[in-house]
């Protein structure tokens, strides 16, 4: 129809509207016969909301269809029905009609056309063209739909080809895109000569780093080089000029530090050196038959098979020793030529860490370098090893023997002579005298400096130390065969019980040295006081025991004293020493009476003191007031906190205040070995420091401590243990037992 005769058409139209009609009815009429027509189901009509219009099924089917296109092509299924002004329900009513056009969907409660989807993917394209990639993520956002029907769409369009791109993982490639990052990857790392981190590389030359795992996978064939840990290329130029320092270093020394290969930017040094220089480990039939069966519990059998140590052959001239810190060749360990003076008897001792490399491990690598030393130098199998790290010939001991004997001999004879001979019995003490001697003597034989060996002489000479004691208690023993035997075992036990309570003298004033640095001035005079009385007193009383043992009229009057002391169950007191020191003759009370005073005095420093200085002046007839070595204050520390261990173990917290306010002490005494390596003997007084002091430190233990400690406060002033209390006090001396 032409233009002039729609227009002609439109306007006879509209006259006929404006003309007057004789049979209008009116709209009262009209409603009449609506409802006439619907009560007979001759027509199906639904109401607007506000009841001014009528409209059949398939309309609003056609004006929901139109709604969706007049909004753009989508629409929420909320908002039609206040657009349309019906109810909600005949929009969810029509919805199925409406959707059985082909070219309409819901999806996430909205009605979306193809030809919103169309130009959705349409801008995608757009995007594509200009950047070469889209990310789903960001293209289900900038569209409002969910990420599964984003992907939906574009898995869709690509597949159809209105797409042209690659899809991975969460992102959309062209192929141009993916070309011009494999050009820019291929041409930077082909110009490298230098080991390049390629996360940096991607980062400097703007590449599209979610394509770097598939790119550098892509390129890696055809790179001079590779790629490490798939974030660092090594060229194979950079490889090899690294292979041949290592080698360079490795063979001029003998043996290569891991840490010189980390700083090469070889990370797995040790695998790298084993496959360079090793022979390839063959398995044994018994553990390829293992292999067959399975898994099995390891046997008393199985735990003696060790693999077999590496040795250098035709083929693998340069093999080694991958030991903890450091590769050792084999050929460095068959050259140590001091294996060679120890076999031809010019020399007793091997010290391995003056042969090897100082990054050697020796508790961690001993077991492969002994191994492999018994091979090459069977000398080794006639060594004992001591310290960790020395070899010392068999034949050590007896020189150390013969010459040591002389100057035991020399010693007894002397003491003999100082003391007198009924006094002679002192000499069998093992004490630090002939340690010193011993000690000289070892310095001698292995011709090491006593200023520069201080501590490997000090290890020998703990290794002779005890068949040294046992010569000497023979020497001394041969010399005073005079004294009868039940006086000698008594002055024995007697000796060693006071060296013991000496040097746990010794470990306990440590602890108060400690202390004097934590709490103040009258918790410390409360600590020294205990001190003195718990350990002082009893030592002082077996000092006098001893001394009184060379008349056996002394020695019967000063055991009477001590007899009434334990019949009666006491500690002994200031009282109880001076009435043993009454039962000394005058010529020894006036020596031995500064030691009962110094033990009943202030100052646990001053005591030690004193009977050091008595002792190394020959006044006392003990020799084992010296100050101990390390290791012995650590094996006592350790003795000492056992026995607190075993005494809380023991006993549990009763009614009895006094049995629970000792045993919350000692509580205490066993968490402070635990925190801080001391042994503090506490007094009563002392206990609400040290709980204050182990509360900051021990927060775990901080409320239950404290509330313990108020327990026992009140226990002492009369209150009454409860069941709760009594069940708080043990769950700490549990939970002490357990830390």
């Amino acid at each position: 129809m032409s233009e002039p005769e729609l227009s002609e058409l439109i306007r006879k139209f509209q006259a006929i509207q404006q003309q007057d009609v004789s049979n209008q009815i009116s709209e009262r009429n009209v409603v009449e016969i609506i409802n006439v027509l619907r009560t007979k189901g001759l027509v199906e009509l639904i109401y607007t909301v506000d009841g001014k219009e009528y409209l059949t099924w398939d309309q609003l089917r056609r004006e929901v269809i139109d709604e969706v296109y007049v909004n753009g092509g989508r629409i929420n299924v909320v908002d039609i029905h206040g657009l349309l002004n019906v109810h909600a329900v005949h929009v969810e009513r029509i919805l199925p009609e409406v959707l059985e056009d082909r070219s309409l969907r819901i999806e996430n409660g909205e009605v979306i056309s193809d030809t919103f989807l169309n130009s959705a993917v349409q801008g995608a394209a757009d995007l594509l063209n200009e950047q070469g990639f889209i990310s789903i993520t960001d293209f289900a956002k900038t569209h409002r739909f969910t990420s599964l029907f984003a992907e939906g769409i574009l898995t869709d369009a690509v597949a159809s080809g209105r797409l042209v791109a690659v899809i991975e993982g969460n992102m959309l490639y062209t192929k141009q895109f993916v070309w011009s990052q494999k050009v820019i990857l291929r041409a930077g790392l082909l110009a490298a000569t230098q080991p390049v981190n390629l996360e940096s590389f991607f980062e400097r030359h703007k590449l599209f780093s979610p394509l770097m795992a598939s790119i550098i996978e892509a390129v890696s064939h055809e790179l001079p080089g590779k790629v490490e840990g798939g974030r660092t290329y090594v060229p194979s130029c950079f490889e090899l000029a690294r292979t041949e320092q290592v080698e360079n270093v490795y063979l001029s020394n003998g043996f290569i530090d891991y840490a010189v290969l980390h700083r090469q930017g070889i990370t797995h040094a040790r695998e790298f050196l084993v496959a360079r220089y090793n022979p390839v480990a063959k398995d044994t039939p018994a553990a390829e038959g293992s292999k067959k069966r399975g898994r099995r519990a390891p046997t008393a059998a199985d735990t003696t098979v060790k693999p077999q140590p590496v040795a250098r052959s035709e083929s693998h001239p340069n093999a080694g020793h991958a030991l903890s810190s450091c590769f050792v060749s084999d050929r460095l360990l068959a050259n140590i030529v001091v294996f060679e003076e120890l076999a031809n008897g010019d020399g007793l001792l091997v010290n391995l860490a003056e042969h090897l490399p100082s990054s050697v491990d020796f508790e961690k690598d001993l077991d492969i370098l002994m191994r492999r030393l018994h091979e090459q130098h069977p000398i080794v199998a006639s060594c004992t090893l001591i310290g960790g790290s020395m070899l010392i010939h068999e034949s050590a001991w007896g020189i150390i023997r013969e010459r040591l004997r002389v100057v035991f001999e020399d010693h007894i004879k002397e003491r003999a002579k100082r003391k007198g001979k009924n006094k002679g019995a002192d000499g069998a003490e093992f004490g630090k005298e002939q340690e010193e001697a011993l000690l000289r003597v070892v310095a001698e034989v292995t011709a090491l400096s006593l200023e520069e060996y201080q501590d490997t002489l000090e290890e020998l000479t703990a290794h002779f130390g005890e068949p040294a004691r046992q010569m000497y208690s023979e020497l001394a023993s041969s010399a005073e065969q005079h004294v009868p035997v039940e006086w000698k075992r008594t002055r024995a036990q007697l000796q060693a019980s006071i060296g013991v309570a000496w040097i746990d003298l010794v470990v306990a004033e440590k602890g108060l040295v400690w202390a004097s640095t934590r709490f103040d001035e009258p918790v410390f005079t409360s600590l020294n006081r205990h001190l003195l009385s718990t350990r002082a007193l009893p030592l002082v009383r077996d000092i006098l025991l001893n001394e009184s043992l060379d008349n056996p009229s002394v020695y019967e009057r000063v055991s009477d004293v001590i007899l009434e002391q334990v019949e009666g169950h006491q500690q002994p007191t200031a009282a109880t020493l001076q009435r043993m020191l009454k039962a000394i003759p005058d010529s020894q009370r006036q020596g031995l009476s500064p030691i009962v005073e110094a033990s009943t005095g202030k100052s646990v420093e001053s005591f030690r003191n004193l009977l050091q200085e008595l002792c190394g002046a020959g006044q006392i007839a003990v020799s084992c007031f010296h100050q101990p070595n390390k290791k012995v204050e650590r094996e006592a520390l350790a003795a000492m906190k056992q026995r607190v261990t075993e005494r809380v173990a023991a006993d549990s917290f009763t009614t009895d205040a006094t049995r629970s306010g000792t045993l919350f002490a000692l509580v205490c005494t066993l968490i402070l070995h635990t925190q801080f390596h001391v042994h503090v003997d506490l007094p009563g007084r002392a206990v609400g420091s040290v709980v204050a002091l182990l509360a900051t430190v021990a927060t775990e233990l901080a409320g239950s401590l404290k509330d313990c400690n108020q327990i026992i406060a009140g226990a002492i002033g009369g209150k009454e243990l409860s069941d709760a209390d009594l069940e708080k006090l043990e769950h700490l001396r549990e939970t002490a037992l357990n830390v």
